[in-house]
């Protein structure tokens, strides 16, 4: 267990200083059998300790979980991933607010991610955490409308670097069409 908190602090950090989340945006929760171990609501990804995590049994509510908590159980119970990470960065916010599918033009993008979809729906509803678990299940990344990334991996350095190609992607698709005008 503290090896699987380690490397979620470790990835907090990053994400931060990629600006991928600011201040206490984002989460990110480990699938332990049963369980899963999540950051808590508020907590500061870049900054994390071991009191920021709660261990719960997954489609369990319990106080101080993160707001986000619907969205992780739908991803564990529809698929094996064991990893779950969302955060905020620019390209992507911006430009899940003017298309509805993200198709990368760069070559990692286009090898790891192909199309990602963008999902709709009112945060926190379960609607919205069934509709991205489903592009989850899918694709194993995708985008909330004007809020940002989902992404699942085996471990959360794989769901960082999904995450790190498609916000990677948005980037220069946002500068192409910059360029375009």
């Amino acid at each position: 267990m503290q090896r699987v908190i380690n490397e979620m602090i470790r990835i907090g950090k990053k994400l931060g200083e990629l600006r991928l989340v600011d201040g206490a945006s984002g989460n990110m929760s480990c699938r332990v059998g049963d369980f899963m171990l999540i950051t808590r609501s508020g907590s500061i990804l870049d900054e994390l300790t071991p009191q920021d995590f709660v261990y719960v049994k997954i489609g369990e509510f319990c106080e101080g979980i993160s707001s986000d908590w619907k969205v992780h159980r739908e991803i564990y119970e529809k698929t094996d991933y064991k990893a779950v990470l969302h955060c905020h960065g620019i390209y992507n916010v911006v430009l899940s607010l003017m298309q509805d599918v993200i198709v990368p033009k760069d070559l990692e993008g286009g090898i790891f991610l192909k199309k990602v979809r963008v999902v709709d729906g009112e945060f926190g509803s379960e609607e919205v955490a069934k509709a991205i678990a489903d592009e989850i299940a899918r694709n194993g990344i995708a985008i909330h409308r004007g809020h940002g990334i989902y992404s699942a991996g085996e471990s959360v350095t794989e769901a960082f670097n999904k995450a790190c190609y498609l916000e990677h992607s948005c980037e220069i698709l946002y500068m192409l069409k910059m360029l375009e005008r």
